[in-house]
């Protein structure tokens, strides 16, 4: 886990960047419930967890990235300049058994015994073009095992200002959605098999993040429209 003066040092500097470079609004912080919970957003950038958590407005450090262990974990260097400022649960993209159910045992202990919250993002790698893919049923065995409520959330204009490939952010304009939590466990019928269940949770996530997405994209363009009016 990250130590708390790094955590702390990186906290600072998002919100200051947040603040005074890239313009961020949130939408719907008010229905960010208390610790544990976790958060299942689009990806498309790896600015996504540092607009999530400074949209949070709670503190960096009760926070942790569920990420890929082939680039979190492979490189030293990458590993090293992460572990400083974030925490990260390593998951395999293609988890064996055991790998899997080690990823759960920290995840559970993040969030059940140091009253943690994690960020997930269920399309698996970051979108190459800023359009959602389709969430992998990955997110529904997380979202049921875990047992914590989910914060449906929808990112937009992360891709503009650090797209993948990209190594320095663009000055640009972020929007951050929240929406209701829901506990996804009573949102599928327990007569299901276990894959179907997860195919189903998974649905239902992705729906939820597709809601906030076609709210965004509808709020943008009654902005428009009332701008072209004046």
């Amino acid at each position: 886990m990250a130590p708390a003066a790094g955590s702390a040092l990186f906290q600072n500097f998002c919100r200051s960047f947040f603040s005074s470079y890239c313009s961020l609004t949130v939408e719907g912080q008010d229905r960010v419930p208390k610790p544990p919970f976790i958060i299942c957003s689009n990806h498309s950038s790896h600015a996504d967890s540092a607009i999530l958590m400074t949209a949070s407005r709670l503190p960096f450090r009760e926070f942790a990235l569920l990420g890929a262990s082939d680039y979190f974990f492979a490189s030293w260097s990458v590993r090293l300049r992460v572990a400083a400022f974030m925490n990260v649960i390593p998951i395999d993209r293609r988890p064996s058994a055991g790998s899997l159910a080690t990823s759960l045992t920290m995840c559970r202990d993040f969030l059940w015994q140091r009253k943690g919250n994690l960020i997930i993002y269920p399309e698996g790698t970051r979108s190459k073009n800023g359009r959602m893919q389709r969430f992998k049923t990955g997110a529904g065995l997380f979202a049921l095992e875990l047992g914590a409520p989910i914060v449906p959330a929808y990112i937009d204009g992360a891709y503009y200002i650090l797209p993948k490939g990209k190594s320095l952010p663009r000055i640009g304009v972020v929007t951050v959605r929240f929406g209701e939590p829901v506990f996804i466990d009573s949102e599928v019928p327990n007569d299901l098999s276990p894959r179907q269940r997860r195919k189903m949770a998974t649905e239902v996530l992705e729906e939820r993040v597709l809601d906030l997405r076609e709210i965004l994209v509808s709020s943008s363009n009654d902005k428009t429209l009332a701008a072209a009016a004046r």
